[in-house]
C-alpha cells in the first residue's frame, strides 16, 4: 500500500507539474498579447491638442513603451525558460522593475486628476535615486559580484558583500516609495474631489473611481511581484494572469480619459485671472444676501447640469468670488449647497403634489438621474423620498 500511495503521489505530482506548465505558457502568452495590443492602442488614440492634455499625451507614449517592454520581457521568460531557473529573493532587477512601475503608474494616474502635477523638473528629481542605485550596483557587481539569495539565511552569510547592502537599501527605498506614493495619490485624489464639489452640482459620473481602483490594484500588483518568488512555482500562472487582467483593465480605462477631460477641464484647470465682473465683486454679507436671493428667486440651482461658472455668470460676479462666499457664508462647498437647496424644494413638492412620481420631482429640482436624487435626498434627510413622503403624509 505504501508503494502504491507513493506511485499515486508521483503521478499526481507529474500531472500537477504538467498542468502548471501549460497554464504558465497560456497566461504568459496572454500577457504578451495584452501588452502588445494595448501598447499599440496607446499610440493610435487621437488626442486633441489641448494644453491640459499635454501630460496625458506624454504618458500614453511612456505607457506604450512600458507595455512593449513588458511583452519583450515575458517573451524572454517563455523562450529562455527563465521561470524554471533557481528562484532568487529581491534581485536588483526585480526591485528595479517594481520601483520603476510604482513611479510610472503613480505619475500617470495622478496626471489624470491633476494635469499640472507632472513637471519635467519633478521627473528628474524622482529619477535620481534610480541613477544612484544603478551606478552603485554596476560598480559593486563588477568588483564583488552579486551572490544568489535563494534562502533568506544567505543574506546574513553575505553581509560582507557590498552588493547585498545595495540591494537591501534599494528594497528599503521601494518600501518607502510605496508608502510615500500612496500618501501622494490620496492627497491629490482628495484635492480632485474638492475641486469637483466646488464646481459641479452633480459629480457622480465625474469622480473616476476607476483611477483609485487602478492605483491600489497597481500597488497590490507591485507587492505581489516582490513576494512572488516565495510562492511555489506551480502557482506562477495565477500571478501572471493577475498581471494580464490588471494591464488590460488599466489600459481600457486609461484610453477613455480624453473624453471625460472635456467635462472636468474647467474644474481642474482654474484660470489664473477672472474676467472683470459687470458689477462690483461681493464684499459684505449684505452683498452675499442679495446674490443668494437672486439664486433662490430665479431658482438657478434647479437648472439641470448647472455649475459654478454658469451661476457666477448669471450673477455677473467671478467664479472664485462666488465659491469663496458659498464656502465662507454657507460653510459648505458649491455642490453641497446646491443639493441642499434642491432637496428642500423637493420636500415641498412631495408634500404639495402627492401624485407626482419621484422621477418627475427629481427632474423638476435639477437632477439628471433619479438614482442620484434619491441618493442625495437620503444623504441630507436620512430617509428615501418615498419613506419621507409617507411619514409626512401620516403626520
Amino acid at each position: 500500500m505504501t508503494i502504491l500511495a507513493a506511485l499515486d503521489n508521483y503521478e499526481a505530482g507529474i500531472i500537477l507539474t504538467f498542468m502548471s506548465s501549460n497554464f504558465h505558457f497560456l497566461t504568459n502568452s496572454l500577457l504578451v498579447v495584452v501588452c502588445l495590443v494595448m501598447g499599440s492602442s496607446f499610440l493610435s488614440i487621437p488626442i486633441p491638442k489641448k494644453e491640459g492634455l499635454k501630460s496625458y499625451r506624454i504618458s500614453l507614449k511612456v505607457l506604450s513603451g512600458a507595455y512593449f517592454a513588458m511583452s519583450l520581457l515575458t517573451i524572454a521568460v517563455l523562450v529562455f525558460n527563465l521561470a524554471d531557473n533557481s528562484r532568487e529573493h529581491f534581485t536588483f532587477i526585480s526591485i528595479f522593475i517594481s520601483s520603476s512601475q510604482a513611479l510610472l503608474f503613480t505619475f500617470t494616474l495622478i496626471s489624470l486628476i491633476n494635469p499640472n502635477f507632472v513637471k519635467l523638473k519633478n521627473v528628474f528629481i524622482y529619477l535620481v535615486p534610480y541613477t544612484l542605485f544603478l551606478s552603485l550596483y554596476l560598480i559593486s557587481n563588477s568588483i564583488y559580484a552579486d551572490p544568489k539569495i535563494i534562502v533568506l539565511k544567505s543574506v546574513v552569510e553575505n553581509l560582507n558583500n557590498p552588493t547585498i547592502w545595495i540591494r537591501i537599501l534599494f528594497l528599503a527605498y521601494l518600501i518607502f516609495q510605496l508608502i510615500y506614493y500612496t500618501f501622494l495619490f490620496i492627497r491629490e485624489a482628495k484635492k480632485y474631489d474638492e475641486e469637483l464639489l466646488n464646481y459641479f452640482s452633480e459629480v457622480v459620473k465625474l469622480k473616476m473611481k476607476w483611477v483609485r481602483i487602478a492605483f491600489f490594484s497597481a500597488l497590490a500588483v507591485g507587492i505581489i511581484s516582490m513576494v512572488a518568488n516565495f510562492f511555489p512555482k506551480q502557482y506562477d500562472w495565477i500571478i501572471t494572469l493577475s498581471f494580464a487582467i490588471f494591464y488590460f483593465g488599466f489600459a481600457q480605462e486609461y484610453i477613455k480619459y480624453n473624453k471625460i477631460f472635456n467635462l472636468i477641464e474647467p474644474a481642474i484647470l482654474v484660470e489664473t485671472t477672472e474676467p472683470t465682473p459687470l458689477q462690483p465683486p461681493v464684499r459684505t454679507k449684505a452683498d452675499w444676501k442679495f446674490y443668494k436671493q437672486q439664486i433662490i428667486t430665479h431658482r438657478y440651482y434647479c437648472e439641470i447640469g448647472t455649475n459654478i461658472e454658469e451661476m457666477a455668470s448669471k450673477l455677473n460676479i467671478g467664479r472664485t468670488t462666488l465659491s469663496t462666499y458659498i464656502n465662507r457664508e454657507e460653510g459648505v462647498n458649491f455642490n453641497t449647497w446646491i443639493n441642499t437647496l434642491r432637496i428642500e424644494d423637493a420636500k415641498q413638492i412631495l408634500i404639495d403634489n402627492p401624485d407626482y412620481s419621484i422621477a418627475i420631482i427629481s427632474e423638476m429640482v435639477g437632477y439628471t438621474e433619479q438614482a442620484n436624487f434619491s441618493r442625495q435626498f437620503k444623504l441630507i434627510t436620512g430617509e428615501s423620498p418615498l419613506v419621507w413622503r409617507k411619514k409626512s403624509a401620516a403626520s
